[in-house]
């Protein structure tokens, strides 16, 4: 999970408001929107997070990899009333996956409430990845809501191998080129390959690789680790 950084409302979403609150009888909330604007409306939020779902960072919204909009603060929450405003407001609102047939992120979620928030970097800070895949968090609620809530360690999907596979395949990058480049003695070297790794990540706008937060991660760590060494 990485920070999403909210944009602007859409025009198409703007303009959807506008023409539900001129409707007679219509009800100001999301379950008024209709297909095309929220087409567009999934299209805003894919690009604004680099096809990415914002829970588990699967792809999401090409061939074979659908989306849908997710209400960071749910449409109908188990411990308040449905607020309409909010259930339209695009800071509520981001892209995730299908869910695996209910196993994950907003479908195994439901209309829970969460700690965890995408939107909201500070509730990222504590989360970190074991070698094995699996995602983890030393803030206990943040801890609950991504391995319970949201299922982002559940052994009935590839989430944690897929995660697996996409550091061992970092460290993998860094260990040849220190091998083929004959650096294993020189700690400034090896620093900067895994600095120019990590800005690699880091700088990803428009199709973000697959769990890019695991990537990040084990990214950071290498730079620490020859800073160290």
């Amino acid at each position: 999970m990485i920070p999403i950084v909210k944009g602007c409302e859409p025009a198409a979403l703007a303009e959807a408001k506008r023409i539900i609150r001129n409707t007679p009888d219509a009800t100001f909330c999301y379950e008024s929107l209709r297909g095309e604007s929220k087409r567009k409306l999934l299209e805003a939020l894919l690009a604004e997070q680099g096809h990415l779902c914002a829970y588990c960072m699967c792809r999401i919204g090409t061939d074979g990899h659908p989306a849908t909009i997710e209400h960071l603060i749910p449409q109908h929450p188990t411990d308040s009333a449905a607020d309409g405003e909010l259930s339209l407001s695009y800071r509520n609102m981001v892209a995730v996956c299908d869910g695996r047939g209910g196993k994950t992120c907003d479908k195994q979620r439901g209309n829970a409430s969460m700690t965890v928030d995408p939107t909201r970097r500070h509730t990222l800070e504590t989360i970190y990845y074991h070698r094995d895949g699996r995602i983890d968090a030393k803030d206990e609620s943040v801890q609950h809501d991504i391995q319970i809530t949201l299922g982002l360690n559940n052994s009935h999907t590839n989430l944690c191998a897929d995660r697996f596979e996409s550091m061992r395949t970092i460290e993998k990058v860094v260990a040849s080129t220190i091998k083929r480049r004959r650096i294993e003695d020189n700690r400034s070297a090896k620093k900067m390959i895994c600095l120019k790794i990590l800005k690699k990540f880091e700088s990803q706008t428009d199709m973000k690789d697959e769990y890019l937060g695991a990537k990040l991660f084990v990214a950071r760590k290498l730079v620490s680790k020859f800073d160290s060494d």
